[in-house]
């Protein structure tokens, strides 16, 4: 049976923090730097451009140091304006006798604390129906799994495969995938260059992709059939700060990306962008898109090298990648002519 590809763009919408320091909501949410607006109204301002919606996994726990308003006050303003608001749970914000900064440090026995408490605020919170929840830092085990389907939540968005070692008692999917009694819509992530059994696998993510790449992998999942793909950003993907968050600064480029990008699926009659709680909606009434193929798309060496460039002002990676390959092509030639040439002399 044919179907298009489904897209879920999904926003980590957090205050968040710079180490133990809680940082402020105007410029991690809002995006109020530099007398304009880059925060989640800029990103649905993108996406209704265009008649789509996205999925904010709303980090609750936050409520602990900001107050219950700061979460309401983000809920209401995705859920007013017709998106899709959900559960995103970052320990960290408990008190300092449970405090973790991964879902997976409580132990073997779960962290019903961190979810459970999550829950609860995002149920007196959110006038939304919570189908999903994320974990901080994509942390993930079966007890977390556990935990998020005895609160009667179906479904969990936390995996992305090679970015943490899971402990799922199977392999973690690249696609939706049923998880014992839940379904886990993974974040996509990509192959950026492989070579044998060994490959660096990169998250499907608006910062951290080049547009070349972020078309790559809609397009092959588009051309494989693939049920849906998973694009993560944050509240603050269109912002830049300082190593230690003091000062904000709003960031043109990525949202000119994001637009792009945006207006590029728009322009396909073989991907259509959905909410989370519309994927559970499509699920009940099309089971068969959790049989559909599997998905490890290697995006290239040359794709990752044209990245390196586009992102060359952002770390030493990218700066390492783009000037070493070319020196390393010249060093490989050079040995080879003096390969010949000893050869021949």
């Amino acid at each position: 049976m044919s179907h298009k590809t489904l897209l879920l763009l999904t926003v980590d919408t957090e205050a968040s923090l710079a180490g133990l320091r809680p940082l402020a909501a105007e410029p991690m949410v809002w995006g109020r730097v530099g007398g304009g607006t880059w925060g989640i109204e800029r990103i649905m301002d993108c996406c209704e451009a265009r008649g789509m919606r996205a999925t904010f996994f709303v980090s609750t726990l936050e409520a602990l140091h900001h107050g219950d308003d700061h979460v309401r006050r983000m809920c209401a303003a995705v859920v007013g304006r017709g998106h899709d608001a959900q559960l995103h749970v970052h320990p960290i914000w408990l008190d300092d006798a449970n405090a973790r900064k991964a879902i997976t440090d409580f132990g073997p026995d779960g962290p019903p604390l961190a979810v459970e408490l999550g829950a609860a605020i995002f149920r007196r919170t959110c006038d939304a129906e919570l189908v999903a929840h994320r974990a901080g830092g994509l942390w993930l085990d079966t007890g977390t799994l556990r935990v998020v389907e005895a609160l009667g939540i179906p479904m969990d968005a936390s995996v992305a495969v090679g970015y943490h070692d899971y402990d799922l008692g199977v392999a973690p999917p690249n696609v939706p995938r049923r998880l014992g009694g839940l379904v886990e819509g993974p974040v996509t992530t990509f192959r950026q260059m492989r070579l044998g059994p060994w490959s660096l696998r990169r998250n499907f993510d608006i910062n951290a992709d080049s547009l070349a790449e972020l078309r790559y992998v809609v397009s092959r999942a588009a051309a494989e059939g693939v049920a849906a793909v998973t694009l993560l950003m944050h509240s603050f993907s269109f912002i830049g700060r300082n190593g230690d968050s003091t000062a904000f600064w709003p960031e043109p480029g990525e949202v000119h990306k994001f637009e792009a990008f945006l207006d590029w699926v728009a322009a396909r009659e073989d991907i259509e962008a959905v909410t989370f709680r519309e994927l559970a909606e499509r699920l009940e009434a099309e089971p068969w898109l959790l049989d559909g193929p599997d998905f490890a798309p290697t995006a290239g060496v040359l794709r990752t090298y044209g990245r390196s460039w586009a992102r060359f002002h952002t770390g030493w990676k990218s700066k390492a990648f783009a000037l070493g390959l070319p020196l390393a092509a010249a060093g490989l030639a050079a040995l080879v002519v003096a390969s010949i040439w000893w050869l021949v002399r």
